[in-house]
């Protein structure tokens, strides 16, 4: 979509006139003159002339709009912060049951909801203008490269920054004052109202367990998905000096976890093959190293018990001890006796020194040290002693490596345990001093949605969470790890990385939907539900009818149809049925999926065509077509009790998608490009030794002379396997252009062609020593 489409469709209207004026711009470039505006002057036949005075009134221009739109972004944004101080002020200074009473809660909320969705907007009225000048000034550099413009636009927008504002102290705010709806509101839904004490907190236990549903975020979307977040659940704020006042000012945590791996990456291998012995070690801490912040250091594996129970052990170490923890110097022997001194339990401080043993040997056998730094900044919202809902979006995520694996050029030095160049110097987001290769950007935000589920209870709750995981707002990538995935993006050279995460081919297309389209898919995944198909020989043989081989389940399935074959050879009749039957099947089950008829319209107006399809297809023996007929609509009824039940059995792995048709009727086969240019490279190759056996054939025969019949039996040779190579090279290749276009799953080897051709050769060399000898 152009971006002057975009702007116009997405901008606030009451805010028209204050975002930047592209269209203007536009014109002030002249690229309607320009033609395209593809190519730069030089290349045109009829270049604009381009002039200092054009260039000053673009530049003019340009500076004006900036200041519109910074003029009244920090208009807006003191007009939150003033709406906000007022609504607060509405609180009475005694909070209690009596004062809560004359407060008016529907008007407060009411009050609450515009101001947040005003935020909203302003938020993506600066995400558009940001975009918006940077597109211009890109158009203005590439039409005119003798001016550059973004040198000036980059001193403008530090001068100017309104794409800089923090809207976290709106957000803390407002989370507060939905705290105070939520705590005083009287009639609010029972899943809105507050646990009070922690004894209400669902744990987990025999009966409650707790479910993580990870979803990745557009930045287009985040804003939206935070503040709809907000509306149910508050805000959790990091205060790093816990002892001191309160700081709503301060922004999102950063958080950075080292992750842990051996040379080998069998970390990284056993989670993405998800074998019982996966496991992962980090060291993970808020804020920057040089501030001496608290560093945990963690280890999740798989319960032994419990397969579906991930078990996490974590203990807190102070950064002169990481070193010699990772070398096995060091086994906390002061913390240990500093508990002893506080006279600890004796059950707490044997649990203490389980965990650390177990950290410390693990890391040793397997060899660990740390191979990768994630940084991001995490949002995070619960409601205070009660952990039914918890959710947390990281984003600005960034992937660093933090390896020694390289003896000769290592990234990290060997002799430390992270990166100085990083932590010495408080490098923050985006890391540009960081060298292409050693660090990855990560373009979406991760969900993390952890509700409390009773074992066996499939429903989500609250409601507004499976309305958010099924809004167009979220990408659902199910065991999503960003350690995995910067594995995967920065080590992909090493020999041991030969699995790779299925959703990296996701990164490759545009995540965001159509609200109307998403809409409509939601009702009608909640009318008709995900329907797999499954009509494959395979489900067919498993069933008492069809038998129990693919060829018994075609005989069977032609008894059904009916027994006149062996009488009258019809066999091309009931092959027609077989096609029909089959056909019938899938396009009653598309239209099911589109909504057009019901499962109940199916299963009635099936036993009124059953008499059609059999006279159709020909079998025309009356005294047996009612048990035909009747074998007929017992095969058709097998097939959709066989159909529903499997759907219901049937589990998707993660990150696939139920197919809602069948890959025959989808249209248009999509294959990628390297597929085809590795058919055609193939054929080249082959068209590279046709030409020189050419050459050879054509050299020889002209050089031999008239009378040199030695020569010419040569020649004639090497022109036979000329034309062989020609030939098969173009059979190979329109073979296999029919097998990839037909998605056939034979085998596209073809050993034979290069046989041929080296026992030609072969032949032609001993010919040529029998006939000179």
């Amino acid at each position: 979509m152009l971006f002057g489409v975009k702007l116009a469709n997405e901008m606030y209207k009451p805010w028209a006139t204050w975002y930047i004026d592209y269209e203007r711009l536009k014109r002030l470039l002249k690229e309607d003159d320009n033609n395209t505006g593809r190519s730069t002057p030089k290349d045109r036949r009829n270049p604009v002339v381009w002039t200092e005075k054009d260039e000053s009134n673009f530049v003019a221009a340009l500076d004006a709009e900036l200041e519109k739109v910074y003029e009244f972004e920090s208009h807006k944004y003191a007009d939150l912060k003033d709406k906000l101080a007022s609504t607060e002020a509405r609180i009475p200074s005694d909070i209690d049951d009596s004062a809560s009473a004359q407060v008016d809660f529907d008007s407060f909320e009411k009050e609450l909801d515009r101001t947040l969705a005003e935020a909203q907007e302003l938020e993506k009225f600066t995400r558009l203008n940001y975009t918006g000048f940077f597109k211009i000034v890109k158009k203005h550099d590439r039409l005119y490269s003798k001016y550059s413009v973004r040198p000036l636009l980059q001193v403008r927008l530090a001068a100017l920054p309104f794409n800089s504002e923090n809207y976290s102290p709106i957000l803390y705010k407002l989370s507060s004052l939905y705290v105070y709806v939520r705590d005083h509101k009287a009639g609010l839904p029972q899943e809105l109202q507050p646990s009070g004490t922690l004894s209400q907190a669902p744990t987990a236990s025999a009966t409650t367990t707790f479910k993580s549903f990870k979803f990745w975020v557009h930045p287009d979307n985040l804003m939206e998905v935070k503040t709809f977040i907000l509306r149910h659940l508050p805000l959790l704020i990091y205060n790093p000096q816990s002892n001191k006042i309160l700081n709503l000012s301060t922004p999102d945590p950063t958080i950075t976890t080292l992750y842990f791996d051996n040379p080998d990456f069998q970390l990284y291998l056993e989670k993405l093959e998800s074998r019982e012995t996966a496991s992962s070690v980090r060291l993970r801490w808020y804020g920057k190293l040089n501030s001496h912040p608290e560093i945990f250091i963690e280890r999740k594996f798989i319960d032994s018990d419990d397969k579906d129970v991930v078990q996490e052990q974590r203990i807190p170490i102070k950064e002169k001890y990481v070193k010699s923890f990772i070398d096995g110097t060091y086994s906390m022997e002061k913390t240990i006796r500093k508990m002893r001194e506080r006279n600890a339990p004796a059950a707490e401080v044997e649990k203490f020194e389980k965990v650390v043993a177990d950290i410390q040997s693990y890391i040793r056998a397997n060899n660990l040290q740390p191979v990768l730094r994630a940084v991001y900044s995490r949002t995070a919202f619960q409601i205070p002693d009660d952990d039914r809902v918890r959710v947390s979006i990281d984003n600005d995520i960034d992937l660093i490596r933090e390896d020694a694996l390289d003896s000769t050029r290592p990234i990290r030095d060997p002799e430390d345990w992270h990166r100085h160049d990083i932590d010495d110097m408080g490098l923050e987001h985006p890391f540009k001093t960081i060298r292409t290769g050693e660090i990855s950007r990560f373009p979406y935000a991760v969900l993390d949605i952890k509700v409390a589920m009773r074992t066996g209870d499939k429903k989500i709750r609250p409601s507004w969470v499976k309305d958010l995981m099924s809004s167009h707002l979220v990408k659902e990538a199910p065991k999503f790890s960003k350690f995995a995935h910067g594995v995967s993006m920065l080590f992909d050279d090493e020999e041991y990385i030969n699995v790779l995460p299925y959703w990296l081919s996701e990164l490759e297309k545009d995540i965001r939907r159509d609200p109307e389209q998403a809409y409509a898919e939601e009702l009608n995944r909640k009318k008709f539900g995900d329907q797999p198909l499954d009509l494959s020989l395979k489900a067919l043989s498993s069933s008492p009818v069809m038998g129990a081989t693919g060829n018994d389940a075609v005989a069977s399935l032609l008894a059904a149809v009916g027994d006149q074959s062996g009488k009258h050879g019809r066999q091309e009749s009931i092959s027609i049925s077989l096609r029909s039957f089959v056909d019938e099947a899938d396009r009653e089950h598309q239209q099911i999926i589109r909504g057009d008829i019901d499962e109940d319209e199916e299963e009635e107006s099936s036993s009124s065509s059953d008499e059609d399809e059999v006279e159709e297809v020909g079998i025309s023996s009356r005294p047996r077509r009612r048990h035909g007929k009747s074998r007929l609509r017992a095969s058709r009824s097998w097939f959709k009790r066989h159909r529903k039940a499997s759907d219901k059995a049937f589990k998707l792995p993660p990150g696939v998608e139920r197919p809602k048709r069948l890959l025959t009727q989808s249209g248009q086969v999509m294959v990628e490009p390297k597929v085809w240019l590795a058919n055609e490279r193939t054929f080249n190759k082959w068209l590279q030794v046709t030409v020189l056996l050419s050459a050879l054939t054509f050299g020889l025969y002209n050089a031999a002379g008239k009378y040199n019949r030695a020569a010419h039996r040569l020649a004639y040779t090497y022109f036979i396997l000329t034309i062989f190579c020609g030939c098969w090279g173009y059979g190979v290749y329109m073979h296999r252009v029919k097998a990839i276009q037909m998605r056939s799953g034979k085998h596209l080897d073809s050993p034979v062609g290069p046989v041929v051709v080296c026992l030609g050769l072969l032949a032609a060399i001993i010919l040529n020593y029998y006939l000179e000898g």
